[in-house]
């Protein structure tokens, strides 16, 4: 019987093992979620792709210009009569790059590669700030429902508490119908509150390309986004990391390279050239050198549309600076904003307001406050949570949105606990 019982007891512990295992792997945390998200989207895909496209032409740009073998066979006949007899050539042209025409088509292809690593750098800047902010979009979105179900239990103690009060006569039936009112008002707030967060869930699970379960958990919370002072210096991390900027500037290095390569097709071009061949009265063999000479074009339209796009393109990137600092600032000042009225919840906003509610709530037991003085309490803490939740969220949201900018944390040396 003992080893009947053993063998029971483990064949439960192993049909527990497996569901253990999946509570724990649903669990995930903000870095766990933007390696999925990097791992399944397809602009980063894209980007990975047109990177393997420029390491391959860079290795062509680097690489010697091959011999061309020419041949030519045919077959004649003498002019004083006679059979007709083959005709063969055989012509090895090798092309000669002179002045530096192949240096610059490497440096070109070097830009090339380095303007598709900076596309992708690029692309896993907003593929990390995407997913910050659909996860703290989650989080508010479940502590709103947490503090709409708290609310609604709330309003459902005081209903009961009003009809028990109305069966003995102590309260009034309008008493009781304002309390109902408030009751369903609650329970709306908190669909709404659901629906949102099952939006919220569904828009992070598919952006994840839905490789984490439906039921996921987040292991992050709210209130554990650190409270970083903002460095003084982030203007010139912005300028100096972001990837955009950095990518605008490889930009405008590759239209200065595109008009040097244009200046210098303009050259001569030299071809050594190694024949043999046989014709109808002789044959022999031959070696020179052919030189290559543009006379009219020399290439001055392509020049001229390089030289022009290299200043469009470099306007452009001022203006993408410019647009970036504006950005920033107004991304800081809603950190600052929502980092300064955390500190007012932390200094006691939102222990004054639950304590006030029970208060007034034990004050309405005990038949020394009014039902709308209950009522305004209760809203008023719900106003309040609320408030804490939101700048927990704008505050992360912004976070995300300043080290995306600057391409790096805030200073960890200025963290507070």
């Amino acid at each position: 019987m003992g080893g009947r019982y053993l063998v029971m007891l483990l064949m439960a512990l192993a049909t527990l093992a497996p569901a253990a295992a999946g509570e724990r792997e649903s669990s995930y945390s903000l870095e766990q979620l933007r390696v999925i998200a990097r791992s399944v989207h397809p602009t980063l895909e894209a980007a990975e792709a047109a990177r393997e496209v420029s390491s391959g032409l860079l290795n062509q740009a680097a690489a010697y210009s091959n011999p061309r073998l020419v041949l030519g066979v045919g077959r004649g006949r003498p002019r004083d009569g006679g059979d007709a007899r083959s005709e063969n050539q055989f012509l090895l042209v090798q092309p000669i790059e002179i002045l530096g025409l192949r240096r610059w088509r490497k440096r070109l292809g070097e830009v090339n590669f380095r303007g598709a690593e900076a596309d992708r750098v690029l692309a896993e800047s907003i593929i990390d700030s995407a997913t910050a902010v659909l996860v703290y979009e989650v989080l508010l979105a479940e502590r709103r429902a947490e503090i709409s179900k708290q609310s609604v239990e709330l309003t459902e103690r005081l209903q009961q508490l009003l009809e028990h009060r109305a069966d003995l006569g102590e309260s009034s039936p309008l008493e009781v119908m304002k309390a109902r009112t408030e009751w369903f008002t609650r329970r709306r707030d908190l669909l709404d509150a659901q629906g949102a967060t099952s939006a919220a869930r569904a828009a992070l699970r598919l952006f994840c390309g839905e490789r984490i379960p439906k039921d996921f958990i987040l292991a992050d919370r709210l209130q554990k986004v650190n409270l970083v002072e903002l460095p003084l210096d982030l203007v010139e991390r912005l300028l100096l990391r972001n990837p955009a900027l950095i990518r605008a500037a490889i930009t405008v290095e590759e239209a200065g390279v595109r008009t040097e390569v244009a200046k210098k097709e303009i050259l001569p071009a030299i071809n050594v050239i190694a024949g043999y061949e046989t014709e109808l009265d002789r044959e022999g063999g031959s070696i020179g050198v052919g030189l290559t000479v543009p006379l009219w074009n020399r290439n001055a339209g392509t020049i001229t549309a390089t030289t022009a796009q290299q200043a469009v393109v470099s306007a452009e990137f001022r203006q993408l600076a410019l647009d970036l600092e504006t950005t920033l600032e107004r991304v800081s000042a809603e950190y600052r904003q929502a980092r300064g009225a955390i500190r007012l919840h932390q200094e006691g906003w939102t222990s004054a307001a639950r304590r006030s509610l029970d208060v007034v709530y034990f004050s309405f037991e005990n038949g020394e406050a009014s039902l709308l003085e209950l009522l305004d309490a209760q809203r008023s803490n719900l106003s309040v949570d609320l408030s804490e939740a939101e700048s927990w969220a704008r505050l992360g949201i912004a976070q995300a949105e300043i080290e995306r900018l600057t391409a790096g944390p805030l200073a960890e040396e200025n963290r507070n606990d």
